[in-house]
């Protein structure tokens, strides 16, 4: 075979002349020349086209046109209408979104035989990005050369074209709905204790909780895949802080501190008893680890009957009135005095707002869940156990540990008295000169508590603070067009703040002697315009308990120690 040399103009790196001699024949021949690359894109761009739209070259080739939309694209799976504009594009890609968020999804938790919520993906924090899903609907066919274009137009000819939605969770919308659920679901660790009359140990219990981002992460399937109709909640366990295990090492033969009060359970007072018990049980058996914050409202909980709380009357803006968990401060002023003689940390602390009978001004806790607080911090190198009991009327808290590092003082002094004022109500209830005593009056107070800490190596160390004791204003229920003039006076010169516009100078210059522990009782006083002070006949009301003298006339300095 012989293959004549090409033209020079055809192959421009061999112009030179070609070799002297005979023409090449056989094995040695040279193969023939390769088309050019252009060559070859062009013959096959020339036969997919005619493939696509034509038998030969010059038939019509259906490709996209630039700014068309895609014959037979489907958005979310509904078909675009055929030669369909950019605002139809959007119409049916906001359509799509409102069908899609309006999808309902349940919430499952187990242990729960129905969903814990039923909502729509757009309440859960679902959202569509419509004008972002519109342009890709739009864009769909108008990238790549010829060939890539045809073959979309084929794609989507086929049916194998769509666009979903550009869906995403709104985390702020979606955290509100799964904080509401964590809330009333999720369940903190209970930590093992120390059953001390029975020596034993109460195991300790792990808590739960709904995980927030695992969540979210369903959610955003949810929204991808209509088959979703129930997302199960993922739940998450961890561990309390201190297990039966730990328990059984602890050394508690010693007591670094204990305080004792007392409380009635007769008549009335049988609930505020039975609140004293539980709030104590609760208490009872805690384990504060070295450097540990304890909150009592923590150990506590919720003052409802729910967690074991009955109504009884309890102190609320100045007042005494009927609430669930009444007592309940009673325990939280016996365990402040237990950790003050203990050592501990106070950080956060307020006393009641009147003295109370049951424990002296300075060592009492007041505490209102959740807002009112008693906070102690453990600063010892070694676990306290909190022993908490009730014995007949008698209510004691020990702190019990390995050793007793410090021994604890305390002092107060009364640097001011208040006086209390009276408040006058009418009581269309009551006739003739009978008044209810609804709020007996006690003067207020400003001290000074010193704390001295005296340490093993002979070294002290000094805390002073200062409280404020309001005075409880007396209050009185008087008959309708009663003459306030027949009331005993306010001892002291204290003054009257009567709603019936009495007036207070108008008052006997006589005082009364109050009753005892609550019982009825009858004013002695001069006569007032003719008629007889001691026929005004005093009846104390529910709740309403004569002051004790530690509250009418508490001594100017005591000094505890333990």
């Amino acid at each position: 075979m012989h293959f004549p040399a090409p033209p020079r103009s055809a192959h421009p790196r061999t112009a030179s002349a070609p070799p002297s001699g005979p023409p090449i024949h056989g094995r040695h021949a040279p193969p023939p020349p390769r088309p050019h690359r252009w060559g070859l894109r062009v013959g096959l761009t020339t036969a997919f086209l005619a493939f696509l739209g034509g038998s030969a070259v010059g038939v019509k080739v259906h490709y996209l046109p630039t700014g068309a939309v895609l014959p037979g694209l489907t958005v979310d799976g509904e078909r675009v209408p055929d030669e369909a504009t950019p605002a139809t594009v959007q119409a049916l890609a906001a359509d799509r979104a409102r069908a899609l968020l309006g999808r309902k999804v349940a919430l499952a938790l187990g242990g729960h035989d129905k969903p814990v919520l039923e909502a729509t993906l757009e309440e859960l924090g679902v959202r569509v990005d419509v004008e972002r899903t519109a342009g890709l609907a739009l864009r769909a066919g108008q990238d790549g050369d010829l060939i890539t274009r045809a073959e979309a137009v084929r794609e989507a000819r086929e049916g194998r074209t769509d666009v979903p939605l550009f869906t995403y969770v709104d985390r702020d919308v979606a955290m509100t709905k799964l904080v509401e659920l964590k809330e009333r679901e999720d369940t903190q660790p209970v930590s093992a204790r120390l059953d001390l009359d029975k020596h034993a140990t109460i195991p300790e219990r792990d808590g739960s909780y709904i995980d927030a981002d695992e969540t979210i992460a369903a959610l955003e399937l949810a929204a991808r895949d209509r088959r979703v109709e129930t997302i199960t909640l993922p739940v998450k366990s961890f561990a309390p802080r201190i297990s039966s295990a730990f328990l059984k090492s602890l050394d508690i033969s010693e007591v670094l501190a204990e305080y004792e009060t007392y409380f009635s359970r007769g008549g009335e007072q049988q609930r505020r008893g039975k609140n004293i018990d539980n709030a104590s049980q609760k208490l009872d058996g805690v384990v504060i680890s070295p450097g540990e914050l304890i909150s009592f409202n923590e150990v506590i909980g919720e003052r409802s009957e729910e967690n074991g709380f009955q109504k009884s009357w309890e102190i609320f803006k100045g007042e005494m009135v009927e609430g669930i968990g009444g007592g309940t401060c009673q325990v939280a002023s016996t365990f402040h005095a237990a950790t003050f003689f203990g050592g501990f940390d106070v950080l956060e602390r307020l006393p009641h707002s009147r003295p109370s009978a049951y424990i002296p001004m300075g060592l009492d806790s007041t505490v209102v869940y959740p807002a009112v607080d008693l906070k102690v911090r453990n600063p010892h190198p070694f676990p306290v156990v909190v022993h908490a009991k009730t014995i007949g009327n008698k209510l004691r808290v020990e702190l019990l540990g390995k050793m007793r590092p410090v021994r604890v003082g305390f002092g107060r002094e009364v640097l001011s008295t208040l006086p209390y004022k009276r408040k006058i109500e009418e009581d269309p209830t009551l006739s003739g000169r009978k008044v209810l005593v609804k709020q007996h009056g006690i003067k207020g107070y400003k001290i000074k508590r010193s704390r001295i800490f005296t340490y093993p190596d002979g070294t002290k160390r000094k805390e002073e603070m200062t409280d404020t004791y309001p005075p409880t204003t007396e209050i009185y229920k008087v008959p309708v067009g009663f003459d306030v003039a027949l009331l005993p006076a306010l001892p002291g010169g204290e003054e009257e703040d009567s709603e019936l516009g009495g007036n207070p100078s108008a008052a006997p210059p006589s005082a009364r002697t109050p009753s005892a522990a609550g019982t009825d009782a009858t004013a002695a006083a001069a006569p007032v315009d003719g008629a007889p002070a001691s026929e005004v006949e005093l009846i104390d009301a529910p709740g309403a308990h004569a002051p004790n003298a530690s509250q009418r006339d508490p001594a100017k300095t005591i000094w505890l120690r333990r």
